[in-house]
Parts: C-alpha cells; sequence; structure tokens
C-alpha cells in the first residue's frame, strides 16, 4: 500500500491511494463495488503488476478487462 501523487494510468491525476499485488479476482470485486467496474476508466485505476513482486503502477491504462488470471496494481483517487 501507498500514496501516489503522480499521474497513472491514463491520466488519472491527484492523490491515490495504491494497493499492489491484488487477485484479478478481487480486483474485479474492488472496482465493481467503489468504481465502475473497468480498469482503464473511473476514479479507481488498475495496471498489471508482477506476480511475486510489488509492482509500481504504470502511466498507461489498462487496455483489457480484468483477469482472474493476473494481478494487479490499484490506485483510487482520494
Amino acid at each position: 500500500m501507498g500514496i501516489l501523487a503522480s499521474n497513472m494510468g491514463g491520466n488519472l491525476t491527484g492523490t491515490k491511494v495504491c494497493l499492489s499485488q491484488v487477485p484479478g479476482s478481487a480486483a474485479i470485486s474492488i472496482d465493481g463495488e467503489l468504481d465502475d467496474g473497468l480498469g482503464a476508466t473511473g476514479r479507481l485505476r488498475a495496471t498489471q503488476g508482477t506476480g511475486g513482486t510489488n509492482t509500481n503502477p504504470s502511466n498507461t491504462a489498462l487496455a483489457t478487462p480484468y483477469s482472474e488470471d493476473n494481478v494487479y496494481t490499484l490506485c483510487y483517487r482520494i
């Protein structure tokens, strides 16, 4: 978990709380409950992570729908 002030995930600006190593099934649930269910839009953005290591959020928006087989870094603008 961390705080990010720089742009990320398709130009999400402002202060964000970020979580790394979020399993795909959890990312689907979290985004669906708190936002619009899409990792590339809304107040919560996702970037694909790397299993087993904390992954910094990318500047590129998630290009595909969430997959339960992947892990993600999620950032929520506060």
